[in-house]
């Protein structure tokens, strides 16, 4: 069988470039097999550009775009006001964000399974299933430690923390959330994604 041609063949770190995602979500793609690759003898993934290619976004013209993908964000928050207020903020983004909502944290690992978050924004106070509840789900399963979680509360970072079980590597913000803050929160997030950090 005839080797490949070089320029045909990607490094996990070049397929993430294209893709903009993290060179993990990319390791991880490959061990689903959803992207065509293999490992060479020195244990390195090597992964076929056409199988990249075939998942990149398109413009009208036909030509593949340059531009970043959105940031995926899932938002478990059970008051409507608090998510109408939400959405307000998302739109002050400089970077293009794709926004979903779940009413509790069940929900929100329903959403977390279908469409994988980059960044889950839960509130703590949801019934039946509440933020904490969330958050341990997250922190005990493997296959979801890339997903940053930032906590956004009626309670001080102090009593969050005191009240539940709250991993160290979780943010908490206090409601009500400063605009600048929490868009600056969101586009750092955006910037680390599409350099593959």
């Amino acid at each position: 069988m005839a080797m490949p041609e070089t320029s045909d063949i990607l490094t996990t770190q070049q397929a993430a470039r294209m893709l903009g995602l993290s060179t993990t979500t990319v390791q991880k793609m490959v061990a689903n097999g959803e992207l065509d690759a293999w490992v060479t003898s020195g244990g390195h993934r090597r992964i076929y550009r056409n199988a990249v290619e075939k998942m990149m976004p398109t413009r009208p013209d036909g030509h593949y775009s340059n531009a970043p993908r959105a940031l995926r964000v899932l938002l478990a928050e059970d008051d409507a006001l608090q998510v109408a207020y939400f959405e307000s903020l998302v739109k002050r983004c400089g970077h293009a964000v794709s926004l979903v909502v779940a009413s509790d944290g069940s929900q929100a690992l329903i959403q977390i399974e279908r469409q994988r978050p980059d960044v889950v924004v839960t509130d703590l106070m949801m019934r039946p299933f509440d933020g904490y509840q969330l958050v341990k789900a997250l922190a005990t399963e493997a296959e979801y430690s890339s997903i940053d979680v930032l906590v956004v509360t009626a309670k001080s970072p102090e009593e969050a923390r005191k009240d539940g079980v709250l991993p160290p590597w979780v943010t908490v913000y206090q409601k009500p959330v400063q605009v600048e803050r929490l868009v600056g929160y969101l586009e750092a997030l955006s910037g680390r994604i599409a350099r593959g950090a």
